[in-house]
């Protein structure tokens, strides 16, 4: 951007020419709202002097605004909890899975039809600035762009910045609720710190130890040498953090800055050790560390890819668990990750809830791990679980609270990534379609997911008014689902989780947000369950209907 001289104001006045670097003729231009200033002059202003001229007033104001940016930013630092990550420059979030025969790179058709054809469909370029995989799915040959990691905060130490890198990348994409920041204990006349964070989903948990290079690399050898001791000395300070954990409970503080209790003995743990490098050396072996608690080595790249590509923290954590051990090469996550995706592509459904199939549902089977990254087939969709789910974490009324809210959390992030833009675009279109409902009638959608007979089942209702009388018909909707369920089923291990979406008109908000959970037996009355079912089950269709009341 160019700033014109100053001079006087006359009816229109060019102050600025500025060109974006990454315009191309024809391309759509967006901008994300923020914080601005807007300046106005009053129509008869007198300058008191001769000095008094718009470029000093206007100099005074970028002083002035200057001033209020550094006090917001220094009074942020002291507020507890994740940021979000520092975007990489050069990248718009849509270039990162793109069809492969409209890639930049102009892919031959002879190449594209050899990497369908291959064993795996799958194709790896290394550039500078990114890894690319070229990955065969049933629509086509797509390309995968992998980024380097993320920009650093600047900290005075490497590791420090690495370290809040880790936990807002966890924060940003996942739920900062799950991410448990570094905590020290008292250990006899001194203290010392559990790892450099914790993931803690259900019943599920990762221990994370990062290593960072400070000063600068030096050869090949040298710098594999140092990953590979580092690699060695994490995996000795994960087990040690994990004998710990396991001793007894401990109290930690989440990436909102809540402080909760974590029944630590009773999760199930593994390592995961991060490797921050300004240029990590390529082909380094990874071996298997010795140990009880599986640990997995990772580029901080990796570590992040793997939350911009699943958006859910259970859905990290749950794949962390289930590869249970690190690549062969460091470096290689991305590849593995592709490898086990189609897979999972090819694999058989898995079994289906018996009452589900007599409620009118349909079945609808997706891989636990997309091809595609979360949301990119609709983002708008997407982001509407996330905002849905952020209306949940902040919903708490006191820190009595925090702890079972975590299990709430923990079960709607369990609803498989697969889901999610089916259920974004649902809650977006019942909340459009409710919004209009007639005069002296309640419009209702509904929309339940089951993925499996043991797994929690979640529903999901718009209405189109909040009132004793909704709150209690939803209520009754979600007691008469959990108990249709244990017609196949034990109740006492079964938990259903509804939430409810009515939208608000005075402008404070879009919609309010319900939630109920029931776990084990409802214990239903023979009298309750007969106003239940002739309220939800006579006049309508099963799972997803909608309906006026």
């Amino acid at each position: 951007m160019e700033a014109e001289p100053p001079g006087d104001l006359d009816e229109e006045r060019v102050l600025a020419r500025y060109q974006l670097s990454s315009f191309q003729h024809g391309c759509a231009v967006e901008a994300q709202a923020g914080t601005y200033i807007d300046l106005c002059f009053a129509e008869e202003f007198t300058p008191t002097d001769i000095e008094d001229t718009f470029d000093r007033r206007l100099t005074q104001v970028v002083e002035a605004v200057t001033r209020f940016a550094v006090s917001f930013a220094w009074l942020s630092s002291k507020v507890p909890g994740s940021r979000r990550v520092l975007p990489p420059s050069g990248l718009g979030e849509r270039d990162t899975w793109v069809e492969a025969a409209r890639s930049s790179r102009c892919w031959s058709p002879e190449e594209l039809s050899a990497l369908a054809s291959s064993d795996i469909g799958l194709g790896r370029v290394e550039d500078a600035d990114r890894l690319t995989l070229m990955v065969s799915t049933a629509g086509g040959v797509y390309e995968r762009v992998v980024p380097n990691a993320t920009p650093l905060r600047g900290h005075e130490r490497r590791g420090l910045a690495a370290e809040v890198a880790v936990q807002d990348a966890a924060a940003t994409w996942g739920l900062p609720d799950f991410v448990m920041v570094p905590s020290v204990e008292r250990k006899g006349r001194g203290v010392r710190e559990i790892s450099d964070g914790l993931l803690v989903v259900g019943d599920r948990g990762v221990v994370v130890q990062i290593k960072a290079r400070e000063g600068e690399p030096g050869t090949r050898e040298k710098e594999s040498s140092w990953v590979l001791k580092q690699l060695a000395a994490a995996a000795k300070q994960i087990h040690g953090t994990v004998r710990r954990l396991k001793m007894h409970s401990v109290q930690m503080t989440t990436g909102r800055g809540r402080s909760v209790h974590i029944d630590s003995p009773s999760v199930d743990w593994v390592g995961v050790t991060i490797i921050e490098h300004p240029a990590p050396p390529s082909d380094v072996p990874v071996t298997p560390q010795p140990g009880v608690t599986p640990v997995i080595a990772l580029l901080r790249r990796d570590w992040e890819f793997l939350f911009d590509q699943l958006r859910s923290t259970h859905a990290v954590v749950a794949y962390l668990h289930r590869i249970g051990g690190s690549a062969p090469v460091l470096g290689d996550e991305p590849e593995r990750y592709y490898e086990l995706a189609a897979a999972d592509a090819a694999a058989a459904p898995g079994p289906v809830d018996p009452v589900w199939k007599r409620r009118g549902g349909q079945p609808y089977s997706v891989p636990l791990l997309p091809a595609a990254p979360a949301g990119s087939d609709d983002n708008e969709a997407h982001a509407m679980v996330r905002i849905m789910l952020e209306d949940v974490a902040t919903s708490l009324t006191g820190p009595d609270q925090w702890e079972p809210w975590q299990a709430v959390l923990a079960s709607l992030d369990s609803l498989p990534v697969g889901y999610r833009t089916n259920l974004g675009r649902f809650l977006l279109d019942a909340l459009s379609a409710v919004a209009t409902a007639e005069a002296g009638t309640t419009a209702w959608r509904m929309r339940t997911f089951i993925a499996g007979p043991e797994k929690d089942q979640l529903g999901f209702v718009i209405c189109s008014a909040l009132a004793d009388h909704t709150r209690a018909a939803f209520s009754a909707w979600l007691q008469l689902r959990h108990h249709e369920r244990g017609e196949d089923a034990d109740l006492s291990s079964l938990t259903s989780l509804g939430v409810l979406l009515t939208p608000r008109m005075d402008g404070y908000r879009e919609w309010d947000t319900t939630v109920q959970v029931i776990s084990g037996n409802p214990e239903l009355s023979e009298a309750d369950l007969r106003v239940y079912q002739n309220l939800w089950n006579a006049n309508h269709g099963g799972v997803g209907s909608g309906s006026k009341a």
